[in-house]
């Protein structure tokens, strides 16, 4: 926030200046989104981006699911995104002439760093709390404190029924554990790619009902991991 004067700031903290800054970022993204001007556009949609949820999250609420948006923005704002599906393609702005890896890493760059927070999230259960995670009361208590607080835009009490199954629980949570470290899998193994990704959709969906917390945005850039060439030749052969 340095980089720029305080008046700057008075005069974006209003209505006007919020709704112009929001204006201007899903513009940006728009314009990334379908490919026109894509070397400009995906880097003022990461600028754009990394600004204003920092301008949020300096005003109070933490939400930590969102960052990985702004990782996915880094990586495509530095690599030919736009070669192909694009209206910079149809007009001829893009070079033609590659080679698959130009356009074969960045989609194996974002896998890793989907990969790398359930992984790290589950580590870092682990290193604060240890063992204790997996206590019988851990999830239940975690559960109905997110239920009676007023920071979610959900109201779900699904929590106030886990004490009845508490016994139960410990296993529930090492499984949420388990399949958090081994989710790397989904990168390198197909056999076991849709199963992960099935039970991470399961598993975000509970969050929902049990904790009043959603990832939408988690879900979202599971697209990722589809084969959009496989699906592309089964198209072709269809026709």
């Amino acid at each position: 926030m340095r980089f720029l004067p305080w008046s700057f700031y008075d005069g974006l903290q209003t209505h006007g200046g919020i709704l112009t800054l929001k204006t201007l970022m899903v513009l940006s993204l728009l314009l990334s989104t379908a490919g026109f001007l894509t070397v400009i556009s995906t880097k003022t949609s990461l600028l754009l981006v990394a600004f204003y949820q920092g301008l949020l999250r300096s005003f109070g609420h933490f939400n930590h699911d969102e960052m990985i948006a702004v990782y996915f923005l880094v990586v495509l704002a530095f690599t030919p995104c736009g070669d192909a599906f694009s209206i910079d393609s149809r007009l001829g702005r893009t070079k033609k002439q590659r080679p698959a890896f130009a356009y074969a890493y960045p989609i194996l760059l974002m896998q890793l760093l989907l990969a790398w927070v359930y992984v790290s999230s589950a580590l870092i259960k682990l290193r604060v709390a240890g063992w204790k995670y997996l206590s019988p009361d851990n999830l239940p208590a975690l559960a109905i404190f997110h239920s009676l607080d007023n920071l979610h835009d959900t109201a779900f009490r699904t929590a106030f029924w886990l004490p009845q199954v508490r016994q139960y629980l410990p296993y529930a949570v090492a499984l949420v554990l388990i399949w958090e470290l081994l989710f790397p899998l989904a990168i390198f193994f197909r056999r076991v790619r849709w199963w992960i990704l099935g039970i991470g959709f399961v598993f975000h969906l509970s969050t929902l009902f049990l904790m009043n917390i959603f990832f939408p945005h988690q879900l979202a850039m599971y697209v990722v991991f589809v084969n959009w060439d496989h699906r592309k030749l089964f198209f072709k052969r269809g026709n």
